[in-house]
């Protein structure tokens, strides 16, 4: 899952992630326009019984809900534990980093600013996710 509030990023993100998949027909991407966005579409995942994403790629800096936000609530999933949740930043000082770490992120990233930067990004979070891949059980209930 890709969350961003910028149509342009989310397009280039996806379109590099697929080019760097491995195996065509491997990757399925689901983008998230922002924050609520993202959440409703896991509710949806989680009532349906429909597979929930093997990584979500997060955008610090969005309207309404920021990342933060959004990390905070899939923190809150116990079935969402061994999701990885990536951070995407154009702010590259360590105050923001060490805030989503502590929130729940495996990794944050200044955004890349070519497309071979995000290639390179995308096919090491592809080597990772796809490697670590197997079934999670299906849940529906927030941690208490």
């Amino acid at each position: 899952m890709i969350v961003d509030d910028d149509p342009d990023d989310l397009w280039m993100f996806g379109h590099l992630f697929m080019r760097a998949c491995p195996e065509p027909g491997e990757l399925s991407l689901i983008a998230a326009a922002d924050g609520a966005d993202a959440l409703a579409q896991i509710e949806r995942a989680l009532a349906t019984g429909a597979p929930l994403p093997d990584a979500i790629l997060l955008d610090m800096n969005m309207p309404g809900l920021t990342g933060l936000d959004v990390l905070a609530a899939l923190r809150q999933k116990s079935c969402l534990d061994a999701t990885p949740i990536i951070i995407l930043s154009t702010a590259e000082d360590a105050a923001t980093s060490e805030r989503a770490l502590a929130a729940g992120a495996d990794a944050v990233f200044t955004k890349p600013d070519s497309m071979d930067c995000i290639a390179r990004l995308a096919a090491g979070i592809l080597r990772t996710v796809l490697a670590r891949r197997n079934p999670r059980p299906h849940c529906n209930k927030a941690r208490a």
